[in-house]
């Protein structure tokens, strides 16, 4: 298979990665040249980073047009740049896609939480009507759970057909023996006070508050909560009881590296989302060694793995007994669980994620061909 493929890489174009720009990262990052793909990666920001992994098997293109606001560079400046382009195939990897395509066009759609949280006006048009009709024009479509699948198959029927399920894999960074030191200011913060490792952000599916409780409530006053996914202008301050104020902290967004070291310090993580597509933290933290707490709801009643704590999504009480068990394990269980971990956490491959995208590349190719 040679083939010229576009991927929509807006995620990337910004100043920090979040979950779906480190996605449309790896899939770029681990294709080989024996795959026989071409890409151009297509930003949208001139003023803002486009990180874009190097060396990449192909170009990058960042253009602007105006009315973004209206998602016009979705339905008419990407399609007129992909006429004369060479593209064969697009690939729209964030959630949505355009009406107009003038090649064989994919999306992945990673769950469906845009179409359940409340919208409206425009955006609810976008999302509700405009995407419905993309999405039928789509030659197939990429989700990343059997849960996602699901929940597509049930909102769209009509793409049950075209659903196929390449689940995401997590950095070779967390296999490595390589240690990176935390942010300066993280560490003088810490000290060497024990820590529990709270990811998620400000969103209310995420649960801080959960985390916040946890801390409150387990009978340790020197353990400390690092908070970790916060943008900008989101770090809930005002949420932080008076009796914690001193043990918790917010970190910026970190490279992959310094994740790492984040996740191996931890005596925890803690994961109280009541929903995901994928769930990296629940992967990421049994692949650093750490044992994880969260709910086996979505798509993560599949990630549970031998340092998995799972508790029911509202039994705090059964939270807190997994949290104490956690904290009072001998060092010798410890490490004989996180050696367990460490082990089941490398089914989760981004060459393997890889070769899933190719295969429904090369099943669309060869559909096209035989009309």
């Amino acid at each position: 298979m040679n083939v010229h493929v576009g991927m929509v890489a807006r995620t990337l174009n910004v100043p920090h990665l979040r979950g779906t720009g480190r996605y449309v990262q790896e899939i770029l990052r681990n294709t080989r040249p024996a795959d026989g793909i071409s890409w151009t990666a297509y930003g949208h920001n001139p003023s803002q980073p486009f990180r874009v992994p190097e060396p990449l098997l192909g170009n990058s293109e960042v253009f602007d047009f105006r009315g973004d606001r209206f998602h016009l560079w979705e339905q008419l400046g990407l399609p007129l740049k992909l006429r004369g382009s060479g593209v064969q195939l697009l690939h729209c990897a964030e959630n949505t896609a355009p009406i107009w395509q003038p090649v064989p066009t994919i999306v992945t759609i990673h769950d469906t939480v845009p179409w359940e949280e409340e919208t409206h006006g425009l955006f609810h048009h976008y999302m509700h009507d405009v995407q419905s009709l993309a999405f039928r024009r789509c030659a197939a479509v990429i989700t990343i759970s059997e849960s996602s699948r699901r929940d597509i198959a049930a909102r769209w029927p009509f793409l049950a057909d075209r659903l196929t399920i390449v689940p995401h894999g997590i950095a070779d960074e967390f296999f490595s023996d390589v240690r990176v030191p935390l942010p300066g200011a993280l560490q003088q913060a810490l000290g060497s006070s024990p820590y529990l490792l709270y990811l998620g952000g400000a969103q209310q599916r995420k649960r801080f508050d959960w985390a916040l409780e946890l801390l409150a409530r387990c009978g340790r006053d020197d353990l400390h909560l690092v908070g970790c996914g916060f943008g900008a202008g989101t770090l809930p301050l005002d949420r932080i009881p008076e009796s914690l104020r001193g043990r918790v902290h917010f970190t910026p967004f970190l490279q992959d590296s310094e994740l790492v070291t984040l996740y191996r310090g931890a005596r925890a993580a803690i994961y109280p989302t009541l929903y995901e597509g994928f769930g990296f933290p629940a992967v990421e933290a049994q692949a650093a060694g750490t044992p994880v707490l969260f709910s086996p709801v979505s798509s993560l009643v599949d990630l549970v793995g031998p340092l998995a704590w799972t508790n029911a999504p509202l039994d705090f009480d059964a939270w807190l007994a997994s949290l104490q068990e956690v904290l009072s394990l001998p060092d010798a269980a410890r490490a004989a669980r996180a050696e367990q971990g460490v082990a089941w956490a490398r089914r989760f491959s981004w060459r393997t994620s890889v070769e899933g995208h190719l295969a429904v590349y090369r099943d669309v190719l060869e559909r096209t061909a035989r009309r």
